[in-house]
């Protein structure tokens, strides 16, 4: 029942997009995050790719869309694929030439049906449990806040964007734990997706950070760049430092209407103390 309120108590307009023939969707990186997902941004980006849809844009750049993902990680958490299947990607994702991280990879499967003609770069560490470990302690910095899941009640955006992050981590330790079951679901995520691909004979390159320009280059088709291949360069930061200021923003936001709630509850009493007293006078 409240859920079916939410969207009344944090209304937000979100921007539902159509795709030209000119801009098609190019490439699905379907790597999951803390997979190299900044340096290929940026690397893609150097390669004349652009839009690119990266998780850090949703409070960057598109912060109100948090509130199209929501419902649809709420179903895909309840094991309910069909809004998935049925979904008009372009709604979402129609402005951009590529699509990476979260939340989509939730999704990846039927972003490949989706996106048929798209080229796939599964992108991943070598390591899964140095990945499961750099995921969860990212992911606890933030979602393991409980002053951030207070202050998310206080502001539209901030609201959304905390309840989509917290449902597709959610989805990743399989209702219960990410410590406890993330390794396992990110494992079986990349083995699904090959299995996928195998069957339909879609090509895709499988690729981590190490491999750098050369096999990324030509699987896509481009010339090498004249220059270093971004191992978590000054872009790449300056990314991720400009998204965090973004929630900062919302946070900011919801600090000050807490501020404005305490001060009209402290007038409120004040006024009710101070016609007390002069009843009793």
């Amino acid at each position: 029942m409240a859920q079916r309120l939410f969207p009344h108590i944090y209304p937000l307009s979100p921007p539902h997009r159509t795709r030209s023939p000119n801009r098609p969707m190019r490439i699905l990186a379907l790597g999951l995050p803390r997979s190299g997902t900044d340096s290929l941004r940026t690397a893609l980006a150097t390669l004349g790719y652009n839009p690119i849809w990266h998780g850090f844009e949703m409070p960057l750049s598109r912060p109100t869309e948090s509130a199209l993902w929501v419902p649809l990680l709420r179903a895909k958490a309840r094991g309910d694929n069909q809004p998935g299947k049925s979904m008009n990607w372009d709604v979402i994702l129609g402005d951009c030439e590529v699509v990476m991280d979260m939340p989509p990879g939730v999704f990846a499967e039927e972003l490949l049906d989706f996106y048929p003609d798209a080229k796939v770069i599964l992108n991943r560490r070598r390591n899964m449990d140095s990945w499961h470990r750099s995921l969860g302690e990212a992911a606890d910095m933030v979602l393991g806040s409980w002053f951030l899941w207070m202050l998310s009640w206080f502001d539209a955006e901030l609201f959304w964007w905390y309840w989509s992050a917290v449902l597709w981590m959610g989805i990743m330790g399989k209702g219960v734990s990410f410590e406890k079951y993330g390794k396992e679901w990110g494992v079986e995520y990349y083995e699904r997706l090959e299995r996928k691909m195998w069957r339909e004979g879609k090509l895709y390159l499988d690729w981590v950070v190490q491999d750098g320009w050369e096999p990324l280059c030509d699987f896509l088709g481009t010339e090498v760049p004249n220059e270093e291949f971004p191992w978590k360069n000054k872009a790449g930061d300056e990314f991720q430092k400009n998204a965090d200021k973004a929630v900062e923003k919302m946070v900011r936001r919801s600090l000050m209407r807490i501020g404005l709630i305490m001060a009209v509850v402290v007038a409120v009493v004040a006024s009710w103390l101070w016609g007390l007293k002069g009843l009793r006078t």
